[in-house]
């Protein structure tokens, strides 16, 4: 368990460093994956803490990731998407929302 979620912090944060738009798609598809099972590893009561530790382009690259999840919904990941979903938009508020959906480059 604790094992687990310090690997789950570790993945979150080679994601951070490693996204680019210009990655290959089967990179940007791999990326995807790991992100909703780094998203889905955390438990509800870390989620906040977790988006609190980002600055505002860590919160719109998360919305981002949010956004690509709820495009191919797994078994549970829209009521976990939905939690960081709403941690996000109290950290990066609305603004964060326009920005990841007017941006050029996607996840």
């Amino acid at each position: 368990p604790s094992s687990e979620r310090a690997a789950a912090h570790q993945a979150w944060a080679r994601c951070q460093r490693c996204w680019s738009s210009r990655s290959p798609s089967s990179w940007q598809e791999q990326a995807q994956g790991t992100m909703l099972k780094v998203l889905t590893a955390f438990k509800s009561s870390e989620i906040e803490q977790a988006v609190n530790s980002l600055d505002r382009n860590g919160v719109d690259l998360l919305m981002k990731y949010i956004y690509k999840g709820f495009e191919k919904p797994t078994e549970n990941s829209s009521a976990i998407l939905l939690q960081w979903h709403e941690k996000a938009l109290a950290a990066g508020g609305l603004g964060s929302i326009v920005r990841v959906l007017t941006a050029r480059k996607t996840v």
